[in-house]
């Protein structure tokens, strides 16, 4: 009984160890440095992004069609939050580019044409407003295409008075609204004053796609982590 104790303690510890590196990695090393699962984790699960996943029961018929002891799978719906005009965001994305493109091993005039294309997506400023991008995944193809169809036809007109931008004192409306492929993005207007003790938060509508029900997103995060040079970075 004490060597299962063990191990799951030390694989708690070796947990909690990786996420305390993880949490830091882009103030320790600059964004060429960082690792496949750094770069994926700044994308997915950090302080200017985040993973949250929606489930729901789906019944499967079983073998004989008459048979009343049906299985139960779980059918999920994923929705990936990302500032995507926040500076780290854009590195990530270009060290994503480097990493498929096999940048270590590109000849000097390959890595400077590389380079000179990254400094004008890094150098993009974004002095009036804040861009969101929410990209959505799913285990069930049909679910797939369902929300592809769905997110394809809104507008910002059509989703004015359910998007949102929510900071302590304002609640900032939509400004634009774009979708491709897996991806539909939010414009809205940067706030004008924002303390490092508030949090910032993204309020949308998921739509009903048969099992899993239509219901109100709120995702927040936190000013405090997202600070770069002492400034927000959004």
């Amino acid at each position: 009984m004490v060597m299962p104790k063990i191990r799951i303690l030390l694989g708690f510890c070796l947990a909690v160890s990786l996420t305390a590196l993880a949490a830091d990695f882009w103030i320790k090393k600059p964004y060429q440095n960082w690792s496949p699962d750094e770069t994926q984790h700044m994308l997915e699960e950090s302080p200017w992004a985040t993973t949250l996943t929606l489930g729901g029961s789906q019944a499967v018929a079983g073998p004989n069609p008459g048979y009343r002891g049906e299985m139960e799978t779980n059918p999920t719906i994923s929705y990936t939050v990302q500032f995507r005009s926040a500076r780290p965001i854009r590195e990530a994305q270009v060290r994503t580019s480097q990493l498929n493109a096999h940048y270590d091993k590109m000849s000097a005039e390959q890595k400077a044409a590389f380079d000179a294309n990254a400094s004008k997506f890094l150098d993009a400023a974004f002095p009036d407003r804040v861009l969101v991008s929410v990209t959505f995944h799913t285990n069930v193809q049909d679910y797939d295409s369902q929300l592809r169809t769905y997110w394809a036809s809104q507008s910002a007109a059509k989703l004015n008075m359910s998007v949102y931008l929510n900071t302590n004192a304002d609640k900032l409306s939509l400004l634009d609204y774009g979708f491709k492929e897996d991806t539909f993005q939010f414009t809205f207007p940067r706030p004008k004053q924002l303390g490092p003790d508030e949090k910032i938060s993204l309020e949308f509508v998921h739509p009903r796609i048969e099992r899993i029900g239509r219901q109100r997103i709120l995702q927040v995060f936190s000013v405090k982590k997202m600070l770069v040079n002492g400034e927000p970075a959004l």
